[in-house]
């Protein structure tokens, strides 16, 4: 093994690493949803609240920190995010109350996204050349996949050591958040500045190549991909609630149900990674599994919600988790099946996110509506609807994209 190699793929799991603890906490209540919402006596409709404070933040943040990326140093940004959302972390585990909690989780959208993700998926990228996009960004999701696994499998058991679950819950969150601590130390030392003069535009020429960029119609093909198939992704979470609420299952069983949907996504990943790069492309491979997820989510509506199908709903979800993270792994892979520059990865990526997570900003209230206004299954039936939809759009979207870059390079020879 020569050190090119381990330098690269050390680098990644290290990247690996940081994405897939960073964001268990701003998304927390996808593993302890009702322990939480039984601490600070909750409603369904505050709950989603809280991803929308989140998410009223990090829209914006996605914007600028696609700036942020092409100025920046990694080393600086990435410290201050892991170690400042650590600390955030540590103040929402003693469960402060609604108004406090609605503040942390608007800062944790700054720390989360404004000084760190567009960096990661440039810094990503930057790791290989054109043919190894796919499988660079594959194993980048399925590996924090697997990390993310682990963790939630050790908050579960520290969760499930406590007698009372609101300790438990609380305890949990801790282990988290002194993780990012020390992820944010490691970061520090680990990561390379880039080489002097690389980063010398000026926030000016920044920001109106960022205007350029959003005149391109690929960037909004990219973007309506990825706000497609996050709405699926978010949905995704309230299966743990449904299987608890209508199917029977126990709370410490819904915990550790989301570690199996963090190797799901390890197995994603790598799946969608590598067949992207084998079958030389990341839309394609995005089109095809859409139209099977899209499905999934409509076979939710025919399976009744009883604890006498509690298997068939939970191999169900199993199957639409291997679909989704395999899509999730590439569409910031697709950037470069676009044919955009590197150079501007960061700007792009900063529009795709910025556009293409915007239902962060109403969906989970929205959400928690449907399920306050609508007993037993009525209310997660419309969010089965809304999944499949988005299955089939996302398809078109890829497709479409696929065929118009295609026909691009039919015209160039």
């Amino acid at each position: 093994m020569n050190r090119t190699f381990i330098k690269k793929y050390g680098t990644l799991l290290l990247l690996a690493c940081g994405a897939g603890f960073i964001f268990q906490l701003p998304f927390i209540r996808e593993t302890f949803y009702i322990p939480i919402q039984n601490a600070m006596g909750l409603t369904n409709v505050q709950m989603g609240s809280l991803n929308s404070w989140y998410a009223i933040v990090a829209t914006p943040a996605y914007f600028l920190g696609g700036i942020v990326a092409d100025k920046f140093s990694p080393k600086i940004m990435l410290a201050f995010s892991f170690i400042s959302t650590g600390l955030l972390g540590l103040w929402f585990s003693t469960f402060p109350g609604y108004g406090a909690s609605q503040l942390i989780f608007a800062l944790m959208g700054f720390t989360t996204v404004m000084t760190y993700w567009s960096s990661v998926i440039k810094a990503v990228r930057m790791l290989g050349t054109s043919e190894e996009q796919g499988r660079l960004f594959g194993l980048q999701e399925g590996l924090r996949g697997f990390l993310n696994a682990g963790l939630v499998f050790v908050m579960a058991a520290v969760y499930a050591g406590f007698a009372d679950n609101i300790a438990g819950a609380a305890w949990a969150i801790r282990l988290c958040a002194l993780l990012l601590l020390i992820i944010g130390v490691l970061c520090w030392f680990i990561i390379e500045n880039p080489p002097a003069g690389s980063q010398t535009e000026s926030i000016k020429y920044l920001g109106i190549g960022m205007l350029r960029c959003m005149k391109l119609p690929k960037v909004w093909m990219l973007t309506g991909i990825v706000f497609t198939a996050y709405c699926i992704y978010g949905l995704m979470s309230y299966i743990n609630t449904y299987a608890v609420t209508l199917c029977g299952m126990s709370e410490t069983a819904a915990a550790n149900l989301g570690g199996i949907r963090y190797l799901l996504q390890g197995l994603g990943g790598v799946l969608g990674g590598f067949l992207a790069d084998k079958i030389h492309s990341r839309l394609k491979v995005i089109s095809i599994f859409s139209g099977f997820l899209a499905l999934s989510w409509a076979a939710f509506l025919v399976i009744p919600g009883t604890p006498a199908m509690l298997g068939p709903v939970i191999g169900n979800f199993f199957i639409g988790v291997l679909l989704v993270y395999a899509i999730r792994s590439q569409y910031f892979a697709d950037i470069d099946d676009a044919g955009l520059d590197v150079n501007i990865t960061g700007r792009v990526s900063g529009i795709l996110s910025t556009f293409g997570y915007l239902p962060d900003v109403f969906m989970f209230t929205l959400v928690g509506s449907w399920l306050d206004n609508a007993s037993g299954k009525a209310g997660y039936n419309k969010i089965f609807i809304c999944s499949a939809i988005m299955g089939v759009l996302c398809m078109l979207i890829s497709w479409a994209l696929y065929q118009n870059v295609k026909k691009e390079k039919t015209d160039s020879r």
